[in-house]
């Protein structure tokens, strides 16, 4: 399978080692140019629990990917998915599925503005994962990937990307209920991160204090409210012990939105947190302290651009 991983920062890297180690052509398209350096001229640097491996892998700008591929694994910030996508385009055939396991609600929609929507694959990644440094990836910590085919697609096709993944030791299923699975991650993404960003620090630290504990707990039990009122089923007991896993097995990760406010960066808080407010209001549902942590990492957000 000829696979493209669109954003190949510490997310894209992880996956596109995966498919690599189970056989599959993978090429990693990034924008940063000392990280495409850095693994064209060392390979890509894996630090597991299973040790230190380097892959080699091809890592080049969007115009100088070259295809058709059959898959497209996406994993861009939320907000560049149009330029993403767009900057690929032609390595996107009308046969070509894309996988997008990006954080928020909302994206399989945004892909399918660019593929058929049949060809979409949506899915979601327990994993942690973090970039130390130019082709330097560590993941440190357990976890899988559930994906399906949101609007009517291929399982089949579906199932094998699942397979490639398992092989390459990220334990993957499908997922029939992908929407409860998507909105659970956002759920845990709009509790975890914005408490990792606002406070400058890792999971290990909030569970260690009763004040972000009770937070932790308000901000689930109002995101289940808001998915149910939705029409989609979660479970917030299954969300607070993600959480648990979070604070002690995933105790020193850095969370994405405090890698992003930590570098100046803007954040995806608008398609997590956001998503979920603007849910809530059209279900007639408060969630007060949800919508609280949103708009204060977007004066955050306002600080670094000077505002």
């Amino acid at each position: 399978m000829k696979i493209a991983v669109v954003g190949a920062g510490a997310m894209g890297c992880l996956y596109g080692g995966a498919f690599h180690r189970a056989g599959a052509e993978v090429t990693l398209v990034d924008i940063n140019p000392e990280h495409i350096a850095a693994i064209n001229a060392h390979g890509l640097e894996l630090d597991t629990r299973a040790g230190v491996e380097r892959l080699q892998l091809p890592a080049v700008r969007p115009d100088e990917a070259s295809g058709p591929v059959d898959l497209v694994v996406l994993f861009t910030k939320t907000f560049h998915t149009d330029s993403a996508l767009e900057g690929v385009r032609a390595i996107i055939s009308p046969e070509t599925h894309v996988l997008t396991l990006q954080n928020g609600l909302g994206n399989d929609e945004a892909v399918a503005r660019h593929v058929a929507p049949e060809r979409v694959i949506a899915g979601v990644s327990t994993l942690p994962s973090d970039l130390v440094g130019p082709g330097r990836v560590r993941s440190h910590g357990e976890g899988g990937s559930k994906i399906y085919p949101e609007f009517g697609g291929d399982t089949a096709f579906a199932q094998q990307v699942a397979d490639l993944l398992t092989a390459g030791g990220l334990p993957t299923h499908l997922e029939p209920d992908i929407q409860a699975a998507i909105w659970s991650k956002a759920i845990f993404n709009a509790t975890m991160n914005t408490l990792c960003a606002l406070t400058r620090r890792t999971p290990g630290f909030l569970g260690a204090h009763k004040e972000s504990l009770a937070l932790i707990r308000a901000m689930v039990f109002e995101g289940a409210a808001a998915a149910n009122a939705s029409g989609v089923a979660v479970e917030a007991q299954a969300i607070l012990d993600l959480t648990q896993v979070s604070v002690t097995d995933h105790a020193d990760h850095e969370a994405s939105m405090l890698q992003d406010v930590k570098a100046g960066r803007r954040t995806e808080v608008d398609a997590i947190n956001g998503a979920i407010v603007h849910a809530a209001q059209a279900a007639g549902v408060a969630v007060p302290v949800t919508e609280t942590l949103w708009r204060l990492v977007k004066l955050e957000e306002a600080k670094l651009a000077g505002g």
